[in-house]
């Protein structure tokens, strides 16, 4: 059977075709340094990648809302201290008008008392982006700390907030602010004695001041701890990227000393292709020309 002119000519750029098309994947497996890219050119790694690829997904998610979390903690801890500081003042002008201070004195003192409680509602009041730290689940309209002058009301609830750092797996980040109400208590009552320059109830007073400064100090420690969880968990999840881009790479990446020697190859063939099929094509025209 005769091979017709046409047939020739279009085994020739079939055959050239399928080399350029070789040659330009390889060529784009150099330049993107993936050999798989699409499901077609390998589906068992193109899955496998895929898969560590929504794993790594999810956990930069957590990783996102363990840095939100420290954050809230940071904020939580440092208003906290605040707090602190002004019980520890509170004390010292407590101390410096105890025993045979004259009413004049103490009565000089409260208004610096009154400005530490004042101080100490506002820490108590803190918002982080928008949201106050220690009403619990009350976090927006209404502020946690109320002072009419006499007393202070906490209007928050005992509620947890956590955030999500795995599948199944979340940590508290907030400190509610009944577990420092007692802190507001002790100040006033100290304020109060002042006022009526009661000696004995400045004692009560102090005493009660030493008591819920352990107190506080004890909530700080609880907030640091749970800022070590997420610290600790970040720590684990950053390991674990680290391990799946490894993983992601060992699936879609591609060995780039193998793929050069292999493109060369490629591109010496796809030549002698081109020259076979120039010699080919001009026998078989002259075989036409007879």
């Amino acid at each position: 059977m005769r091979v017709t002119n046409a047939l020739i000519k279009d085994q020739i750029i079939n055959f050239l075709a399928g080399n350029q098309e070789r040659l330009a994947n390889v060529q784009r497996q150099i330049s993107t340094n993936k050999e798989v890219a699409l499901s077609s050119d390998d589906p068992v790694r193109f899955e496998r990648a895929g898969r560590f690829k929504s794993l790594l997904a999810k956990n930069e998610q957590y990783l996102n809302n363990i840095e939100d979390g420290i954050a809230w903690i940071v904020m939580g801890a440092e208003s906290l201290d605040v707090i602190y500081e002004a019980l520890q003042q509170a004390k010292v002008l407590a101390l410096q008008t105890r025993g045979d201070a004259v009413s004049s004195t103490r009565a000089q003192v409260v208004p610096y008392v009154d400005a530490l409680i004042e101080e100490m509602v506002l820490m108590g009041n803190s918002k982080f982006m928008g949201k106050y730290i220690f009403g619990g689940t009350i976090t927006k309209d209404t502020e946690p700390f109320t002072y009419d002058g006499v007393s202070v009301t906490y209007n928050g609830n005992d509620g947890s907030l956590t955030r999500k750092v795995g599948d199944d797996t979340y940590l508290e980040i907030n400190t509610t602010g009944s577990e420092f109400l007692n802190v507001f208590g002790a100040v006033i009552a100290l304020r109060d004695a002042l006022v009526a320059d009661d000696g004995a109830a400045m004692d009560t007073a102090i005493a009660q001041i030493d008591t819920v400064s352990t107190q506080l100090l004890n909530t700080i420690a609880r907030a640091g701890s749970m800022q070590r969880k997420l610290e600790l968990t970040r720590d684990n999840l950053e390991m674990a990227n680290v391990n799946l881009q490894s993983y992601i790479s060992q699936a879609e990446d591609v060995d780039l000393a193998e793929a050069i020697l292999q493109f060369n190859a490629q591109e010496l063939g796809y030549r002698a292709a081109l020259e076979s099929s120039v010699r080919i094509m001009n026998i078989s025209i002259l075989n036409h020309l007879r």
